[in-house]
C-alpha cells in the first residue's frame, strides 16, 4: 500500500459513482447551460442558492441528466474484475454520491450490481462534506483507517482528506489527470486489486 501511515490492511471499499464505477457520460457543462448557471460552478451547491421555485425547476433539469445518464450508462475499465475481487475476499463495499436515490437504483437495475451501503444527496450534504463518506463507513462497520475510498475528481479527494481515509483517484478525465498526488492515481479500477491485496498479506 502506498501509504506507509496506514497501520490496519483495507477491509473495504467505498466508491464515487459518476465517472468512477462509470464511464463518464454526465455532460455538466450542458446541465449548467440548461440551467442558466455561469462558468464551472459547482451545480448542487448553486442551486442551495436559489429562489424556491427557481430551485425546483433547476433540480428537475438536472435529474433528468443524471437519470438518463444512469439508464445508459456503462461500467469503467476494470469495474467488473474489481468488484469480483471484492466478492471473492468477502469485502464490503459502499457508494457515495451526490446523485439522487433514483438515479442509483436506474444504474443498479442497469448493470445487476449490489452496491452495498448506499449514501446519496437526499442521506446527508453532499460531498466534498465529509459526511457522506462517513456515514457510509459507520453504516460498513468500518474506521476510515480500514477502508480505502475511489473517486475521478478533486471533489473526491477533498472529501477523502477531510474524513481521514486513503482516497485513489481513477483517470478518466483528461482535465483531472494531476488530482492528487501520484502514487493515488489509477488508470482503472483493477489496478486496486493489487493494493488491496498487499495491504492484507
Amino acid at each position: 500500500m502506498t501509504d506507509a501511515a496506514r497501520l490496519q490492511p483495507v477491509s473495504g471499499v467505498v466508491f464515487d459513482l459518476d465517472g468512477t464505477l462509470t464511464a463518464p457520460t454526465i455532460d455538466f457543462d450542458a446541465i449548467r447551460s440548461e440551467i442558466g448557471i455561469e462558468g464551472g460552478a459547482p451545480i448542487l451547491e448553486t442551486l442551495a442558492g436559489m429562489p424556491a421555485d427557481e430551485r425546483s425547476r433547476a433540480f428537475r433539469i438536472l435529474e433528468k441528466h443524471e437519470e438518463r445518464a444512469a439508464a445508459e450508462s456503462r461500467l469503467s475499465p476494470g469495474a467488473e474484475e474489481l468488484l469480483d475481487f471484492l466478492d471473492r475476499e468477502g469485502l464490503p463495499r459502499g457508494l457515495v454520491t451526490r446523485n439522487t436515490r433514483r438515479s442509483v437504483e436506474a444504474f443498479v437495475a442497469r448493470h445487476r450490481i449490489d452496491l452495498g451501503v448506499v449514501v446519496t444527496r437526499e442521506d446527508a450534504p453532499p460531498k466534498p462534506s465529509p459526511a457522506p463518506l462517513l456515514h457510509a463507513l459507520e453504516r460498513l462497520n468500518l474506521s476510515p483507517r480500514q477502508a480505502i475510498y475511489v473517486g475521478d475528481h478533486e471533489i473526491d479527494r477533498l472529501t477523502g482528506k477531510a474524513a481521514g481515509v486513503i482516497t485513489y483517484i481513477v483517470r478518466t478525465h483528461p482535465e483531472i489527470k494531476d488530482c492528487g498526488p501520484p502514487e493515488q492515481r489509477i488508470d482503472r479500477l483493477s489496478d486496486l486489486i493489487g493494493l488491496i491485496r498487499t495491504s492484507r498479506e
